[in-house]
This record gives C-alpha cells, sequence and structure tokens, in this order.
C-alpha cells in the first residue's frame, strides 16, 4: 500500500509544478476506489461506487444502503446532499496547502471518517484522492474523492460524514490564508538559509612540537677585589 500511496502523493506533487490534465486523467485511471465500506458503530456495509453514484445522481437507494442509512437513523436526503456537494478548490493551491503542516492536520482529521482498512496512512491517502478530485474541474465532492481514492477499497463512518464535508468546506473558505502561511513560512526558511554563514573546512591539526628547553643562565662573576692602599714603609723617609 506505501507503493501505492506513494505514486499519488507524486502526482499530488507534480499538480504543483503544473502537470497537464490528461496526466492526471490516466493516472487517476489506474487505481481507484471500486467499493465503499459504509460503517456505522460495529456494522460494516458494502457497496459498490456505482451504487453510491446512483443514489448521489436521482436518489435511488439499494438495499445494502437503506439498510444502513436505517441503523445510522440519518435522512437519507441530506446524506444524498452531502455526497454530491461540490466545493470550489484549485489543484495547484489545494495541493501547496495539505502538503503543510496544518494542511496535514486537517486532512488527518478528515482521514478519521474516510480511512483506510488499517486506519494507517489515512489521511495520506486522503490528500491524493482530493487533489485528483479537484484537477478534473477545480471543484470536489466526498463522492469524487470516493471515486479518486488511491486505494480499491475505503471506509466510510456514516455518523462523520456531515463533520468532514464540514471541514473540507472550512479548508475551501481558508485557502487562502493558509496559503499565505505556507508561503511566509517558506519565505522564513529561505531567508534563514541565506543568512547563515558558511561553514569553514575544519583545518588538519599539526603535530604539536613542544618548545625546546630554556638553557641554565651563566652564574654571574663575582665582582673583583677592592684595592687595598698602600702601606708606607717605615725607614725610607
Amino acid at each position: 500500500m506505501n507503493m501505492k500511496l506513494t505514486k499519488f502523493v507524486s502526482i499530488g506533487i507534480a499538480l504543483v509544478l503544473g502537470a497537464s490534465g490528461s496526466i492526471l486523467s490516466s493516472s487517476s485511471t489506474a487505481l481507484a476506489a471500486e467499493k465503499i465500506v459504509l460503517t456505522f458503530g460495529p456494522i460494516r456495509q458494502a457497496i459498490n461506487i456505482s451504487d453510491l453514484e446512483d443514489f448521489a445522481k436521482d436518489g435511488t437507494t439499494t438495499p445494502t444502503l437503506q439498510q444502513i442509512i436505517r441503523f445510522s437513523k440519518m435522512d437519507a436526503q441530506i446524506l444524498r446532499g452531502l455526497m454530491g456537494l461540490e466545493i470550489g478548490l484549485k489543484p495547484a493551491n489545494l495541493a501547496r496547502v495539505v502538503y503543510s503542516t496544518p494542511g496535514e492536520k486537517i486532512t488527518d482529521e478528515i482521514g478519521q471518517a474516510i480511512r483506510t482498512q488499517r486506519r494507517t496512512e489515512s489521511g495520506k491517502a486522503l490528500r491524493a484522492a482530493m487533489i485528483l478530485a479537484a484537477g478534473d474541474d477545480g471543484k470536489v465532492s466526498l463522492l469524487e474523492i470516493l471515486k479518486k481514492y488511491p486505494l480499491t477499497e475505503v471506509y466510510v463512518d456514516v455518523a462523520s460524514i456531515s463533520a468532514a464535508v464540514g471541514k473540507v468546506q472550512s479548508l475551501a473558505g481558508n485557502i487562502q490564508s493558509l496559503l499565505q502561511d505556507v508561503m511566509r513560512s517558506t519565505n522564513r526558511t529561505t531567508e534563514t538559509t541565506r543568512t547563515e554563514s558558511p561553514i569553514e573546512p575544519r583545518r588538519s591539526v599539526q603535530p604539536t612540537i613542544p618548545p625546546p628547553a630554556p638553557r641554565r643562565a651563566e652564574p654571574a662573576p663575582l665582582p673583583a677585589p677592592a684595592p687595598q692602599p698602600v702601606r708606607p714603609v717605615r725607614g725610607l723617609w
């Protein structure tokens, strides 16, 4: 699964760099969700993505979908509206934001409701799905995210769908401020890199040669004795 998710993260980065729509189209069809597992507490109900598309389109429900709606006591029309609600998000801006620290936190939270089977790397898979969904027309919906999910199976907590859609709306509403935060953070990192002094190469340490021992000072010569006065010889004068 890690290799598959890494592939779709690369697609998200390509979007930032201005990848063409044809590349996105061919890549997104290589792997996408085929089965949706709707969960409510301990209840698990698998449904085909095509059945969910029909439900979002004209309200058609299958026995499986009717059962999960009955268990969750969720209004069918509200669920249908949440599935098809489109939220405008430019793919390039979205990619920059969701791969930032604040964006990863938001998408990790949404990934608790739209998740992988083992609840691992749900945020990473969701980020790839959102970017791919926005790449088609600059809009995302819950149904489009599920269709672009980079795994053949995706789990959806029915009780958390409303909160998840609300967080996507909040992300869209704050996309500009989040994008500005990302740009400021990038600029600060760049400025810090420029102002850092270069590291000088470490000089090799030469072996230390001990200084020569100091020469012993020669003792100073003793002073010459003072001359004695000549005593006169008695009897010469």
